[in-house]
């Protein structure tokens, strides 16, 4: 696996520091590289089933479980107290790539494929300014990738994005979050079955993407722009043989606020949000139905209200709302698209 490892040293150093510091505490996260981890485990590519393997299918290999995972972190702020001040700006690239090429290898136990990645995140007890930016060339991406040849066993592959995320305990002041055109989040689970699978076999894909979340007991003033983009793509290419279970599911959020006390909101999003799931058998037909469940979630501009910590408010709340959002799903199953959306928790 390969990690470049500075973004994470860069935020223990500036927490370490917040903690020393008697005055007001005052915080400016800048990157604009990449983050990679990439986790390989290569033993025959899908090219190498030939017939001659075929004819000797009752001699290739078993694996138990196998288990990838990798996770990206920059900009990211913890502190038990009160923040004065936190500036966070992400230009770079989060990436990672799980890979299993198993192509003469018969799965019989679990398989397991795993990314986070987390850009521009801060929590504490209050904060009293807050600036979090992506770039035009920010990018968050996971891709899951697994060959077989025969699966008797369980996958199960998964990522998620997160992007602009500020959380107070008590109270946020004056924040603003900016995700422009061009900022991408992204997640991909890829399954190839060359051979056949069992009745047994249990295959879960899931792709998470969060862009511009507050939460926060009361927020006094908010300005967000979301303008990029986020994906999820989940597909299976079944070979010969009866399937298992097939579950695949995304869900993308973009400009979420939960708080009991809000002053003033304004929030506009010009993006897109996709969620693709596909299963495809051997004549590359796509299937639906039966033992597999498609299902998505994608919402914009949404707001949540919760009681208030110290009791009932009367207060009244000004938001400025606006969507000109394409939100797509593919699959045949449970799928909801929601925008300029205000869900009451009281």
């Amino acid at each position: 696996m390969r990690r470049h490892g500075l973004a994470y040293i860069a935020a223990i150093l500036l927490s370490s520091a917040a903690n020393a510091q008697d005055g007001p505490i005052r915080i400016d996260q800048h990157g604009d590289k990449s983050q990679v981890a990439n986790n390989v485990l290569q033993a025959g590519t899908l090219e190498a089933l030939t017939d001659n393997f075929m004819a000797q299918m009752l001699r290739i290999g078993v694996t138990g479980t196998v288990s990838q995972s990798g996770a990206n972190a920059i900009n990211s702020v913890q502190y038990d107290g009160d923040l004065d001040r936190v500036v966070q700006h992400f230009n770079g690239t989060q990436s990672i790539n799980n890979t299993l090429a198993l192509g003469v290898v018969d799965v019989s136990g679990s398989v397991s494929q795993t990314g986070t990645n987390i850009a521009n995140s801060t929590r504490s007890v209050t904060l009293n300014f807050a600036n979090q930016t992506l770039g035009i060339d920010a990018k968050q991406l996971v891709d899951n990738s697994a060959e077989f040849g025969i699966l008797f066993g369980s996958v199960t592959q998964s990522g998620r994005n997160i992007a602009n995320n500020a959380v107070a305990d008590l109270a946020i002041g004056t924040a603003s979050q900016l995700f422009p055109t061009g900022a991408e989040q992204r997640v991909d689970n890829r399954l190839e079955l060359a051979a056949m699978s069992a009745i047994a076999s249990a295959v879960s894909q899931r792709g998470e993407n969060f862009g511009n979340i507050m939460i926060s007991d009361e927020v006094d003033q908010v300005t967000r722009n979301f303008a990029g983009e986020q994906i999820v793509h989940n597909v299976v290419h079944l070979a010969d043989g009866a399937p298992g279970t097939i579950e695949q599911y995304g869900i993308n959020v973009a400009n979420m606020i939960t708080s009991s006390k809000i002053g003033s909101l304004s929030q506009t999003s010009t993006g897109r949000q996709e969620v693709i799931n596909e299963v495809f058998d051997a004549q590359n037909t796509l299937l639906t139905g039966g033992n597999i469940t498609q299902s998505s979630d994608n919402y914009v501009n949404l707001i949540v209200l919760t009681a208030p910590a110290d009791g009932g408010s009367n207060a009244i709340i000004s938001v400025d709302q606006s969507a000109n959002y394409p939100q797509d799903a593919s699959g045949n199953g449970a799928h909801s698209q929601t925008g300029n959306a205000l869900t009451v928790n009281r």
